[in-house]
């Protein structure tokens, strides 16, 4: 397996371990979340706000911070215990369910037809103090959703709305999401409605190119002739077009390169 950095060598990557000393605090600004981490004398304080749109592509660290910390916020954690000389920091994860991406204009792939889509979803942030993780959560909380034929027969996902851009360069950059090559093969004599596609990206690890932006190896599915089922392969490494990428995280689950999934429809609403 490969090793997982998680310290960035560019300062201007929102992920990575950076000292607080007691009495300072830091402020990460990541795309819609703002982070706010307290070192007091004897504890942690977490706060975490989402003053922006989930589409907003802010990144600012500052850290630490001159700015007040919001000592009055409602949702305050606390973490207390912890050894002297201990340092925060932050990891990327992916989503801990799949991920249900529905194009806003759903579009066909005819028989033996293939097409490179481009998905991006959102990023899970780790707060690790010193080696224990003591807190993850996401940048964005996406909606609920479920994905099969039946409440029995399916799954809970995360929903996220996407444009299915196939041009690379159509994408926006935002720093915390994370960007997938899926690409779809029907081998099917029927055509395929592209009008959801379920990503299980707990199987995926992260990448990190030289410009920070995060990436997942690139991912194929092939539909056979089950309308629902996909063979889904998973590349070793990540995408060709991410220059200089390091890998930043491991997969939630293990499982190999290579299984089926019921990827394209969902019948249940």
């Amino acid at each position: 397996m490969p090793e997982t950095s998680t310290t960035p060598t560019d300062p201007a990557a929102w992920w990575g371990r950076r000292p607080l000393a007691a009495g300072q605090h830091g402020r990460w600004s990541i795309g819609p979340l703002d982070l706010w981490l307290l070192h007091g004398d004897q504890e942690w304080q977490l706060v975490l706000e989402r003053p922006r749109d989930s589409a907003d592509a802010t990144l600012a660290i500052d850290v630490p911070c001159n700015d007040a910390f919001p000592e009055s916020a409602k949702d305050r954690l606390r973490f207390a215990g912890s050894p002297v000389g201990t340092e925060p920091e932050l990891r990327v994860a992916l989503a801990d369910r799949a991920m249900v991406s529905r194009p806003q204009d759903p579009f066909y792939v005819p028989s033996q037809g293939e097409v490179t889509l481009y998905l991006s979803t959102p990023a899970w942030v780790q707060l690790y103090l010193g080696p224990a993780r003591v807190q993850e959560f996401p940048v964005y909380t996406p909606s609920d959703t479920w994905f099969g034929a039946s409440t029995v027969n399916g799954e809970l996902c995360y929903a996220t709305r996407t444009q299915a851009r196939l041009d690379l360069a159509d994408v926006p950059e935002r720093p915390h999401r994370v960007v997938t090559p899926l690409t779809i093969a029907n081998k099917a004599d029927d055509a395929l409605f592209l009008e959801r596609v379920n990503l299980p990206v707990p199987r995926l690890p992260v990448y990190a190119d030289e410009h920070h932006r995060l990436w997942t190896p690139a991912v194929r599915m092939e539909r056979e002739e089950d309308r629902d089922m996909a063979e889904m392969k998973i590349d070793s490494g990540p995408p060709a077009v991410a220059a200089g990428a390091r890998r930043i995280a491991e997969p939630r689950q293990a499982g190999g390169r290579h299984l089926m999934v019921r990827a394209f429809t969902a019948l249940f609403q």
